[in-house]
């Protein structure tokens, strides 16, 4: 019988939200908690912010949603920054694009890298809150090397 490995505890790992706009941060903190989703949040405002905890933190995120077009670092430069630096690579986070703003230039510029995914936010706070709750269900559910401890 092999034994079964020791996992990190996927409620204990943090979500990392980088996102601009103060409000937006308000309604995605008001949509994890009314989806009962308990995992620390770590809120960054601009890409360079996030980078710095990203290369200095000893947590294990569970996942990254970035927004696509923010001042300074914009979502594309963080996650080009990322994919260029290798031992962030090797951290293997999950990079998930979650923004207002899509079209086919703005998703086809997305998948030139290296990314789990792009959301869209939603039309409405049930909207984001399904959204959310499917993202992070998904990431609780899916291995990526930093899982064991």
């Amino acid at each position: 019988m092999v034994d079964s490995p020791k996992l990190i505890p996927f409620d204990l790992m943090p979500i990392i939200h980088i996102e601009n706009d103060v409000d937006d941060q308000c309604l995605v903190a008001e949509a994890l908690k009314a989806s009962s989703i308990h995992n620390p949040v770590r809120y960054f405002a601009d890409g360079q912010q996030a980078l710095l905890y990203l290369q200095t933190t000893d947590e294990v995120p569970l996942v990254i949603l970035c927004d696509v077009i923010m001042p300074g670092m914009s979502g594309f430069a963080l996650r080009d920054r990322i994919d260029a630096d290798p031992v962030l690579r090797m951290k293997a986070i999950p990079f998930v694009y979650f923004s207002t703003w899509a079209n086919k230039e703005l998703v086809e510029q997305a998948y030139q890298g290296t990314i789990q995914g792009y959301h869209l936010k939603g039309k409405s706070f049930a909207d984001l809150q399904a959204e959310l709750s499917l993202i992070v269900t998904y990431w609780k559910h899916c291995l990526h090397p930093r899982s064991f401890q």
